[in-house]
């Protein structure tokens, strides 16, 4: 098995993804390289805690 290659198509994707402000993770895997899109949201301040129904 040789190195594994981004196809133009999955590089275009990468970008796009860049682009658009998320992050990109590349998975090298069996048939070639996996792109994923990574996104991260913040949650602000933690949840409070509703009080309990009797």
């Amino acid at each position: 098995m040789g190195e594994p290659r981004l196809t133009q198509e999955q590089i275009r994707a990468a970008q796009n993804i860049l682009r658009h402000g998320d992050r990109v993770e590349l998975i090298p895997v069996k048939d070639g390289v996996r792109v994923l899109r990574v996104r991260r949201e913040e949650m602000g301040k933690s949840p409070s805690k509703t009080p309990e129904k009797t």
